[in-house]
């Protein structure tokens, strides 16, 4: 693990902001900029980055930007793409579909990362498209969170980037110390000493955590193991709550998501529904100390199928920062009970066949 201080960590809740950012740092690259994302739409957020990043190109600054096929529709964006970049520019993308190797098409790369010059690197859930805008998608606009560090660890993105990007199998640069001695981590979700890293790191988390334990994500769809270390640690006494989105853009997982409600709160773990938009952002904070944070979701797919990058920090200020942004988010939300409006939580057990079986396809 790079031994250094991670200098300047800026958190985004606002994707105009952030891609404010993210155009100035690019607007001021020096050598390379390493671009991957699940969605880029060619809309007028992607349009911008477009621009730039031709400009940058015809400065002789190395780009490369990894798509997903999925994600950024290779069928109805790659030509587009292709008469709009400039020719110096490498795109590639991610499992196109392939009648040699069909199953490799269920395998996504969901990471969202920009690695500028390999000293600033930004991560989290925003994605390239204006549904994150609120002066594009107003008041409708996604709810996410995005982190910028300028910092060495930059290194390691691009490591991992270019793991991906040449059809390596990505190697753990990290290692599994003792947390209190640790200063950051950065997590794929598969890896030699651990099959499942991030799931094996977050176990491991949830396991020694003492206090409290606050979890947003979009999709909450866990395996049995990591919803009893979940269960284990709230009957302990640590304050577990989890921050899910009222509605979700994929009907289904909201319907699996809710198998597990009834469990969860039996345990006494505090749940809430995000109602002004749509929830992405994916944040763990443990024990007002340890902060995660980056492309994964807590469901089957980011912990067994798709490639992401989590960014694990032991840093108390900025843990204080998110436990604010948690509290703030749980202001718009409404507790959900058995009694709640999700009129299906109560009688979550008809959908636990169904969902056992569909949990590891969505």
């Amino acid at each position: 693990m790079i031994k250094n201080k991670i200098a300047c960590v800026e958190i985004f809740c606002e994707g105009d902001d952030l891609y404010s950012s993210m155009l100035k740092h690019i607007e001021q690259s020096q050598h390379e900029i390493l671009l991957e994302t699940y969605i880029f739409n060619l809309d007028k957020i992607g349009e911008r980055f477009i621009n730039l990043l031709n400009k940058k190109a015809q400065q002789n600054i190395s780009i490369k930007i990894h798509l997903d096929a999925v994600g950024s529709r290779y069928f109805h964006q790659a030509y587009s793409f292709k008469k709009r970049l400039d020719p110096k520019i490498q795109i590639k993308w991610f499992h196109r579909w392939s009648w040699r190797n069909p199953m490799r098409f269920n395998v996504r790369n969901h990471r969202k990362t920009l690695i500028i010059d390999k000293n600033i690197a930004f991560t989290g859930g925003f994605n390239i498209h204006q549904e994150s805008s609120e002066i594009l998608f107003g008041e409708s606009r996604w709810r996410d969170t995005h982190v910028k560090l300028n910092s060495q660890v930059a290194k390691m993105f691009a490591q991992y980037f270019n793991d991906l990007w040449n059809d390596g199998y990505p190697r753990y640069l990290g290692n599994f110390d003792n947390l209190e001695e640790m200063e950051y981590d950065l997590l794929p979700n598969f890896g030699y000493n651990c099959n499942y890293l991030l799931r094996c790191r977050l176990t491991q988390l949830i396991n020694q955590a003492q206090k409290n334990l606050l979890c947003t994500t979009p999709y909450f769809v866990p395996d049995e193991y990591l919803l009893k270390a979940l269960i284990n640690a709230a009957k302990r006494g640590v304050q577990v709550e989890l921050l899910v989105p009222f509605e979700s853009d994929h009907p289904m997982v909201n319907t699996l998501a809710k198998h597990y409600y009834n469990r969860l709160l039996q345990a006494g773990i505090k749940l809430y529904a995000y109602t002004p938009r749509f929830l992405h952002a994916k944040t763990i904070v443990v024990d007002s100390q340890f902060v995660l944070i980056g492309s994964a979701n807590l469901d089957y797919r980011s912990l067994f199928i798709n490639h992401e990058l989590v960014l694990l920090l032991n840093n108390e200020s900025l843990a204080g920062k998110m436990v604010k942004i948690f509290r703030e988010d749980c202001e718009s939300a409404i507790s959900i009970k058995a009694t709640s409006r999700f009129k299906d939580v109560k009688n979550w057990w008809l959908w636990r066949p169904l969902a056992a079986l569909l949990k590891h396809w969505i």
